[in-house]
């Protein structure tokens, strides 16, 4: 008989795989619906705060690769206009998202500036228009059999203050 904790492992490792085949296939409707389908199952082994951010950063993702297929469409329908830069240039990076010229946005990702104590969209090394890497944050929370707050999650949000109090309680509790 299957244990709740071997199914939990079996479901994370499948969304994983879920995840990095969509990275790399434009037919991925099916993965899609599958990968939705199993964030709706209980993952019990992970704490709360955990599965929130996960959810969170899994459909951050899918919107982002929504905007990606749209790019996809555009180039493969012939419509696609050359964007023009705006006169000064471009920046490395902007404190607002309204700042960024609307042809650029997929071009900047959001990250947080710890100097000054806030977000900064900064140009992306890689071209956000692209497949790869889309999936990086919730592929880098999946530990062995439960969620865990990744280095990348780290350097988006900070430390998982929030996490840790949660594991308090819950040794408090048992």
């Amino acid at each position: 008989m299957v244990t709740s904790q071997e199914r939990q492992r079996a479901n994370l490792a499948r969304m994983k795989e879920i995840m990095e085949e969509i990275e790399s296939t434009t037919n991925d409707s099916d993965l899609i619906a599958e990968l939705n389908e199993l964030l709706r199952k209980p993952y019990s082994l992970s704490l709360k705060w955990h599965i929130i951010m996960f959810k969170s950063e899994v459909e951050r993702s899918l919107r982002y690769l929504e905007d990606i297929r749209k790019e996809e469409l555009k180039i493969t329908s012939g419509k696609n206009r050359q964007r023009k830069e705006p006169k000064g240039g471009l920046k490395q990076f902007y404190y607002k998202s309204s700042e960024i010229p609307s042809a650029f946005k997929l071009d900047y990702c959001i990250v947080y500036d710890a100097e000054k104590n806030q977000y900064k969209w900064l140009k992306c090394s890689t071209p956000r228009n692209t497949r790869a890497k889309v999936f990086t944050i919730p592929i880098s929370m999946i530990a062995e059999d439960k969620l865990q707050w990744s280095e990348e999650m780290k350097q988006k949000w900070g430390e998982d203050s929030i996490g840790q109090r949660e594991l308090g309680e819950r040794a408090i509790n048992n």
